[in-house]
């Protein structure tokens, strides 16, 4: 796995929020609706948008998990409902570059833990981000984020 560190800054963003069992078809719904949403907002082209997986599902009931989707706005937007404003807290990352299939997020996970242990790393207690540009949704990739000491 290639790993390169990017260094975030802290942003603002605007979100929608999913709690209950993390899963495909429930990210992918809201994935969409926000898509929508940022589209009618004027916030879609050439954006980033964010899924952030707020809980641990091994420690927080699956019924309980909290999953947002986000895009990065400036402090002037005005965020029209349903969407919520938030904080983006940034840091440093380390950042996978995977093919957006089942099959290659599936390998990251049994792989990532291993791959920051091997390359001396250390994860710090932010959850891990799941980065969409729409040049990399045309290609059917995606990023991960692994936030790091």
């Amino acid at each position: 796995m290639k790993i390169t560190i990017e260094e975030i800054p802290e942003s603002r963003i605007a979100y929608f929020r999913n709690v209950g069992e993390y899963g495909e078809k429930q990210n992918k719904e809201l994935m969409e609706t926000f898509k929508k949403w940022a589209q009618l907002n004027g916030v879609f082209d050439n954006s980033t948008i964010l899924g952030v997986p707020q809980d641990n599902p091994q420690v927080t009931p699956k019924e309980e998990c909290r999953y947002d989707v986000c895009v990065v706005i400036n402090k002037e937007f005005n965020v029209a409902k349903p969407a919520q404003v938030g904080k983006f807290p940034g840091g440093k990352y380390a950042v996978f570059v995977l093919d957006h299939t089942k099959e290659a997020v599936s390998e990251f996970w049994g792989n990532v833990f291993s791959e920051i242990e091997k390359n001396n790393l250390l994860i710090r207690e932010q959850p891990i981000v799941e980065r969409y540009t729409s040049k990399m949704i045309d290609n059917h990739l995606c990023e991960i984020l692994v936030p790091i000491q």
